[in-house]
């Protein structure tokens, strides 16, 4: 205790420090080119405040700054001192100038630093441990062009720590593929352990690139410490791999539609109900995928597929997806709609083509999907809207000559005919009642056929089926034919609120992967609908279809 109050007073009664001189020293010098060195600075006092060492990134590979403070008292003599560590490995061979730092106005001196080619047994003793190298499968690309980088590790000895930069360079889109994977390797008859990182690299331009080599930092267990030794020390180690100049030329002048560049690319498509025969007015599932090699997610176009009458596509929003295998980036991007036939026949889809550029062949390729004829069977639930049949009077055989030459005994039998006509017209305008009561579209009669309960329990059920079956119904009540589907249903009504809820019912129905569907919002709207169509007569004519 009173050691710690005397050290105390010490301190107390030492002047106030004050940085009085900063000191910067090089463990080598010359400096082999690929070996690493040990730049120090130390400042005589305790302060915050760092020195700028980004004018060393020029010339020098750095790892740190590592900052450390101490504090010492000899003789009765309290000093403090804040130092810190960079590791630097020169770029390339030459001499070089370190600058001097500045802190607090205290500066240091700047320190000449040349860089040698080192010996042949020397680079081997250097890289023998660690060293990087950099791939990339074609340095020939097309704009959007997918490449493979490889960056790969070896090294010897026992690796404890280390951080490899990510490769970037604007104008290319370089994203990681997968995890590093671990491995050895003989180089030179040599056992080497290695880590391989994968990139894909996109080219978003023409023009000619220089991928700058991955640099890697890290400590290694030193060898000629104690290795074996658990309280062995460790050494600084970094390598950088190999740069590499790309070439980009632009797109084909001669490629037709949205540019895609792959090694492969296939159409295919599924039916739910797998069929060639449809029903009148139910729907089926078509899904057609683009499955593509060598191509990223988000480069796969948007199909343009043309629709042929008396058939409609409800499509749902695509989706995409990537993922990698056996080094090669595989990509699908998945269409999905409900197709409904509205009248029975024969139907026929068009055949679909996607072209794309075959980067092995570098030529226009076609993936398809050929024509499909499907049958359509009348669905004799759903009445048929067949248009008025035209009568066209045919010759009848004359019974006398008479009757040919003399056109009044016609005339006689048409006169005779109207007369009657017009006496039962005037006998139902004599008893017609005196009050005419005006036609409502919503009719009570119609509502009780329709039971009204049936909706409200399917709705509050979330029973979308039913509750189409129960609209449906009523619309055929109410308009004297069925629509033939709820978007025409909503364009009869047009009432924007009925209409949204209409539209959710009908996504429910079609889409492939069911969601939770809420009716009530549908009885509410359709609630609403009814009275406020019964009170406004003027509004009545616009529930008919036009």
């Amino acid at each position: 205790m009173v050691k710690q109050w005397f050290c105390l007073l010490l301190i107390l009664s030492s002047p106030a420090w004050a940085l009085t001189e900063l000191k910067v020293s090089l463990d080598k010098n010359p400096l082999l080119l690929g070996e690493t060195a040990v730049l120090e600075l130390v400042a005589d006092d305790q302060v915050a405040t760092q020195p700028d060492f980004s004018v060393l990134d020029k010339d020098f590979l750095v790892q740190g700054p590592s900052l450390g403070q101490q504090m010492q008292i000899v003789n009765g003599k309290a000093s403090r001192t804040t130092s810190w560590r960079l590791l630097l490995k020169a770029k390339q061979q030459g001499t070089f100038i370190i600058p001097s730092f500045e802190i607090e106005g205290v500066s240091s001196t700047a320190i000449e630093v040349e860089v040698v080619e080192g010996s042949a047994q020397t680079q081997t003793d250097n890289d023998a441990q660690l060293f990087l190298q950099s791939s990339l499968d074609s340095t020939q690309l097309y704009v959007q062009q997918l490449a493979y980088l490889e960056v790969k590790i070896f090294f010897q000895g026992d690796l404890q720590r280390g951080s490899l930069s990510e490769p970037k360079v604007e104008g290319l889109s370089i994203e990681q593929l997968g995890k590093d994977k671990e491995g050895s390797e003989l180089v030179n008859g040599e056992r080497y352990r290695t880590f391989t990182r994968q990139y894909r690299v996109i080219p978003e331009r023409s023009g000619t690139f220089v991928l700058p080599g991955s640099v890697l930092s890290g400590e290694m267990l030193d060898r000629n410490s104690g290795r074996y030794d658990y309280f062995a020390q460790t050494k600084a180690v970094s390598a950088k791999a190999n740069d590499i100049t790309i070439e980009v030329a632009a797109k084909p002048d001669n490629f037709p539609g949205d540019w895609l560049i792959a090694d492969l690319v296939s159409l295919n498509e599924e039916w739910s109900p797998a069929t060639d025969q449809l029903t009148q007015g139910e729907p089926v599932t078509r899904t057609i995928t683009i499955t593509a090699l060598d191509v990223a997610e988000h480069q796969l176009p948007d199909l343009t597929l043309d629709t042929p009458d008396g058939v409609k596509l409800y499509k749902e929003q695509p989706h995409a997806k990537q993922a990698e295998r056996n080094g090669t980036l595989v990509s699908q991007k998945v269409f999905s709609m409900a197709v409904v036939a509205n009248q029975a026949g024969e139907l026929v889809l068009p055949e679909v083509k996607l072209p794309w550029w075959n980067k092995k062949t570098n030529s226009v390729h076609y993936a398809t999907l050929p024509e499909k004829r499907l049958t359509v069977q009348l669905n004799p639930e759903l009445p048929q809207q067949n248009a008025a049949p035209v009568i066209i009077p045919t010759a009848q055989p004359p019974l006398s000559g008479t009757a040919v030459e003399n056109p009044w005994q016609w005339n006689h039998t048409s006169t005779l005919l109207s007369l009657l006509w017009l006496s039962s017209v005037a006998v139902l305008l004599w008893f017609r009642p005196t009050k005419v009561v005006a036609k409502s579209t919503i009719q009570p009669a119609d509502i009780a056929k329709a039971n009204p309960k049936k909706l409200q329990n399917a709705c509050h059920n979330n029973d979308a089926p039913a509750a189409r079956q129960w609209l449906m119904l009523w619309a055929e009540q109410q308009f004297g034919r069925p629509p033939a589907s709820l978007t025409e249903l909503a364009d009869w009504c047009k009432d924007p609120a009925f209409a949204e809820q209409l539209q959710l019912l009908n996504q429910q129905l079609y889409q492939k992967n069911q969601q939770s569907w809420q009716g009530k919002a549908l009885w509410i709207c359709w609630s609403k609908l009814v009275l406020e169509k019964a009170t406004a007569s003027s509004a009545l004519p616009e529930l008919y279809p036009h």
